[in-house]
């Protein structure tokens, strides 16, 4: 019988891992909103994103990292920074209630949630560059907020690798345990997801249903790296297995 105390925490990157959005109904998000709030603030400007690769990162850095890119004082982005998340999480609300079709869920993902939810030694959380409104936005044409509670998001830091242990903090407030080392999994799908918990000493579990294939993920040394999520019992094993690997 599982422990009604958990003692695996179990933290999921969103996009490129648990779903992807179809770049055919929306091209470029971030784009759109800036351009829009720079208009809105009298200094309009067009922006361009066509260099940049946003897989891995957060939705903060994203928005730092663009406007640098385009010749953007600091300050300015500093300035505006919140009337652009406004306006993008406004666009994105708006595009998932007219096509809830822009969000696609990733093979797997429903049954391994279902199955991880029904361990009682498990807690589930999100590890996510996504801006938490943005990440419950995402999530919902799919009912996947239900299987997570807490996570770290994108507001919470400008770079990845200060997520984990604010996810960490989080999934102890949450349920009280101090989860460490092997006992946290993070699962994602960039070489990013992968390092970010280094530090921590975490087991990683990297999945090839974003930008990077099987090869070039395994060669970044994840713990385990799977082309998606459709081999329960394999994924399954992999997260609960023993603390020492």
């Amino acid at each position: 019988m599982a422990s009604l105390s958990p003692s695996r925490l179990v933290l999921f990157d969103i996009d490129g891992t648990l779903l992807s959005t179809d770049r055919s109904l929306w091209e470029d998000p971030f784009r759109e909103a800036m351009e829009l709030a720079f208009r809105e603030s009298g200094e309009p400007r067009s922006i361009d994103t066509s260099h940049y690769r946003m897989g891995g990162k957060t939705d903060t850095q994203i928005i730092h990292e663009i406007l640098e890119q385009n010749g953007v004082p600091e300050g300015t982005v500093e300035r505006l920074l919140p009337s652009i998340r406004k306006t993008y999480l406004g666009l994105l609300k708006a595009k998932v209630e007219a096509r809830p079709d822009y969000i696609r869920l990733k093979p797997g993902v429903e049954a391994l949630l279902s199955e991880l939810q029904a361990h009682g030694d498990v807690l589930l959380g999100l590890l996510t560059g996504n801006f938490e409104e943005g990440a419950r936005i995402k999530l919902g044409p799919h009912g996947l907020n239900r299987y997570f509670g807490f996570g770290a998001f994108g507001e919470n830091a400008r770079q990845r690798s200060l997520l984990p242990a604010r996810a960490v903090e989080a999934a102890k407030r949450h349920k009280g345990h101090p989860f460490t080392e092997k006992e946290i999994v993070i699962i994602g799908d960039t070489p990013n997801d992968i390092h970010c918990g280094r530090h921590l000493r975490v087991r990683t579990l990297a999945v090839a249903t974003g930008p990077f294939t099987v090869e070039q993920l395994a060669v970044e040394g994840p713990d385990f790296v799977f082309p998606d999520l459709t081999d329960k019992e394999a994924v399954l094993s992999a997260i609960l297995g023993p603390l020492s690997v």
